[in-house]
């Protein structure tokens, strides 16, 4: 064997652990971004949500939906799995008055979305409406109109 041959050898491993990372990166990007799920939820509800990789991983920390039964639960689910169109919507239970809370989104980071049935009502809506094709800002006014006044 030629000392070149040998040298090519060695660099094989190094390109295939390459084209393994690129493969995985292109899935988690793919993954993060929303694509493979419902197109109704992925291209029309969170059209306008996110705008950077870095801002979308950051709206995906929720509470494990395992935690929790039921309806609590499915919201948990609902948190996890399509977190640019929670973030997109106003909590009305008034949770927002103490500063913590912004979003829908946000009532599931802690336990508060577990026992509230307005934010549990809002998530199972809105998930619905948006896999109808529903537009974000029909669902807005959907969510608006039903618990603007506490139901």
């Amino acid at each position: 064997m030629t000392r070149h041959s040998s040298r090519r050898l060695r660099k094989i491993p190094i390109a295939i652990a390459a084209g393994v990372a690129v493969v995985a990166l292109t899935y988690a990007v793919l993954t993060v971004c929303g694509v493979g799920r419902s197109p109704a939820i992925s291209s029309r509800a969170s059209a306008a949500a996110v705008s950077s990789n870095a801002a979308i991983s950051k709206l995906r920390y929720t509470l494990d939906p395992n935690l929790f039964t039921g309806d609590a639960r499915r919201a948990y689910e609902i948190a996890a799995h399509y977190p640019a169109l929670l973030a997109q919507l106003h909590c009305y239970c008034g949770c927002e008055r103490d500063g913590s809370m912004h979003n829908l989104l946000d009532c599931y980071r802690s336990d508060h979305g577990s026992h509230c049935p307005i934010c549990i009502g809002e998530a199972l809506e809105a998930e619905r409406l948006a896999k109808q094709g529903v537009l974000i800002e029909q669902i807005r006014d959907k969510l608006r109109a039903r618990y603007a006044n506490g139901e």
